[in-house]
């Protein structure tokens, strides 16, 4: 009798969950019912002189998750019928191809590119095929018979966890660098590894355990890497137009910064011993905290205070929101803006927005009148899995993208003349395209565009990217290369930094495939002690990046930790340049933990706050380590002892 009371109490609060009065977490009020979408455009304002078109609806994409535009123009947006589903496995979920075929602004074909998917949560079009997060793998698919049907599918790596399905592996994004970067969240466990078809996968191969963090990919050489650590359930990455990364997050402060190494606050759960966390740019708020989805807009469709802004899908608060930035020393600040889109609907779920090659802000919606993990987990069969939508939002009578768009088709010249272009989209298509082309003949025009001021600067640093990600000639890294030579000599400190960044980055990823030897250790020590006494703190921040992350795998140089006191004096009144010296430092002194007192005993390190902060945390590291280093501790303490410490 007792257990056909509980079932009728389940059942009766399913119903109830389901009821046209229920009140979803977050919301004030029962949301109603869906409206149109002709309806629901209705309802949104926009800034003066802007519009908001329907590009697709259901039945053409419905619960749509990840979107991609390629070189065509074309929408690859991922669909999840699954979600909230934990179990690994095959599913219903699927991969679809939208397109505008006669250039009136709405999609008129819809191909179904791949199926049997379970949640597919990021998408990327490159390098000869599609990249598709479907946890617990990341996938590389390719139609090799042209029909638009995957026909060839690789794992790449596996080991996502699946722990949280509202924070999978998320975002899939072409870096300036040429990597392609992706998120996942803080209460999804991970152990990922080389998939066996991968060429980097070896028996009994190390791997990467996480939760929260921004990882990256190599299309050429598949290797997977950790970037930074932290936040929480991040969803969406932007690079602005010096290359930075800036991610959006849930719960916790909506705007980061990343750099290389760093690892910032995050949501719950454990850091590791002795981190010394980064915080966010921001200290506004912009309505509830659910944020899904960040973009760097760039373009010269809509007016210049539009540009060079974040814009941000604000799921809590059905709008989308933007911020502007500032810079701040060798990080940012972020600072509210109006909003750009109210949409007046609690239906309206924004997770993805992107520039087009019309100059236009595009905007998928996922539209569900469910918002949180919590009403999903309770009541799975409420969630709409009927609705979809992907908006325009246009300025005046802007052009649409005409019919036959196709950058694929044009000449490596046609490309380079596309560098130039104000539009986003534009510029880093034409990137990825000549990037996967790597003509030796046009990556010489590169680099004189680089050092062409006829050019402007975005040009120059498209063009630069453009180098950078291209497949390296044979014998002729850039660390040996004139090209950065001359970029160490350019007054603009972006270039000067993505100099280090870069050679440093195709040098180690090259060590699980060539052998290294004293000379070219000593390449690289000579980049970073270069960068370290640069003026620009951009620059002597990736000259520390470079001495820990990479440079812990030469030998033992005594001088390393004397470019580390020399940094930080260098670098003073700094809110994230200590934060990620001390990170990179342990890097390196966890393989030569001899050295410490070299880096403590710095003259004058102790005068500054931060470096208070880093000798402090120095000696705890010493006396935490299982194997004591007697020699360095008593150093260190005979110098401070002796009044040397300042």
């Amino acid at each position: 009798m007792r257990f056909l009371f509980s079932a009728l109490l389940c059942l009766l609060s399913i119903t109830a969950g389901a009821a046209d009065d229920f009140i979803p977490r977050r919301q004030d009020k029962p949301p109603g019912p869906p409206l149109s979408p002709q309806k629901a455009i209705s309802k949104m304002t926009v800034p003066a002189g802007f519009s908001v078109e329907l590009v697709a609806s259901e039945p053409q994409v419905i619960n749509p998750v990840g979107m991609a535009i390629d070189e065509k123009g074309r929408f690859w947006i991922t669909e999840s019928f699954e979600y909230p589903r934990r179990e690994p496995g095959p599913g219903r979920d699927r991969v679809k191809v939208l397109e505008d075929t006669d250039g009136d602004g709405k999609v008129d074909k819809v191909t179904v590119f791949a199926e049997g998917l379970n949640i597919p949560s990021g998408i990327a079009v490159g390098h000869g095929g599609v990249w598709v997060a479907n946890s617990p793998d990341i996938l590389f698919m390719q139609d090799t018979d042209g029909d638009l049907k995957a026909d060839k599918i690789e794992k790449i790596v596996t080991g996502f966890g699946r722990t949280d399905t509202h924070e999978l592996p998320n975002s899939l994004t072409w870096g300036p660098d040429g990597w392609l970067y992706g998120l996942n969240g803080v209460f999804n466990y991970c152990n990922v590894s080389y998939a066996e078809e991968n060429p980097n996968y070896k028996q009994g191969q190390p791997s990467w355990e996480f939760t929260c963090a921004l990882f990256r990919i190599h299309p050429r050489t598949r290797e997977f890497q950790l970037f930074a650590e932290g936040t929480s359930n991040p969803w969406g990455i932007a690079f602005n137009d010096n290359g930075e990364a800036f991610l959006s997050a849930c719960v916790i402060d909506h705007l980061w910064h990343l750099s290389e190494s760093g690892y910032y606050h995050r949501q719950g759960g454990p850091y590791p011993p002795h981190t010394w966390k980064i915080d966010s740019i921001v200290k506004h708020t912009h309505q509830l905290a659910a944020y899904c989805g960040i973009h760097y807009y760039d373009a010269d469709a809509y007016p210049e205070e539009y540009r060079g802004k974040l814009y941000m899908g604000n799921i809590h608060g059905n709008c989308i929101n933007s911020d502007a930035l500032e810079r701040d020393g060798s990080t940012y600040f972020g600072t509210a803006r109006p909003d750009f889109l109210s949409a007046n609907d609690v239906w309206f779920m924004p997770v993805v927005q992107k520039t087009g090659p019309d100059g236009c802000l595009y905007i998928l919606d996922w539209y569900d009148r469910y918002h949180c993990y919590q009403d999903a987990n309770r009541d799975p069969e409420g969630i709409d899995r009927g609705h979809g939508r992907l908006y325009r939002v246009r300025y005046n009578n802007t052009p649409h993208t005409p019919a036959g768009f196709d950058m694929g088709s044009e000449s490596d010249g046609q490309l380079l003349e596309r560098l130039s272009q104000h539009n986003d989209f534009i510029r880093g298509t034409a990137q990825r395209l000549l990037a996967e082309r790597s003509n030796p003949e046009t990556r010489k025009r590169l680099e004189q565009m680089v050092f062409n001021y006829d050019h402007d600067r975005q040009t120059r640093l498209f063009a630069a990217w453009t180098v950078f990600s291209m497949q390296p000639e044979p014998g002729h890294p850039l660390l040996d290369s004139d090209f950065v030579e001359k970029l160490k000599a350019q007054p603009d400190a972006t270039l000067r930094a993505w100099a280090v960044r870069a050679a440093g980055d195709q040098y180690v990823s090259s060590w699980t495939h060539t052998s290294v030897n004293e000379s070219e250790e000593m390449k690289l020590f000579e980049l970073a002690d270069w960068a370290i006494g640069d003026e620009s703190a951009d620059v002597r921040l990736q000259g520390v990046i470079l001495a820990g992350r990479h440079a812990r795998k030469l030998q033992p140089y005594t001088s390393y930790t004397d470019l580390f006191g020399e940094a930080l004096l260098n670098t003073p009144n700094d809110k994230l340049f200590p934060k990620i010296l001390w990170r990179n430092l342990l890097y390196y002194l966890e393989r030569y933990p001899e050295q410490s007192a070299g880096f403590a005993t710095t003259p004058k390190i102790a005068d500054r706050p931060e470096g208070q902060q880093i000798v402090s945390r120095l000696v705890a590291w010493l006396l935490d380590r299982k194997q004591l280093e007697t020699e360095a501790i008593a150093k260190i303490i005979t110098h401070y002892a002796a009044g040397e410490g300042g």
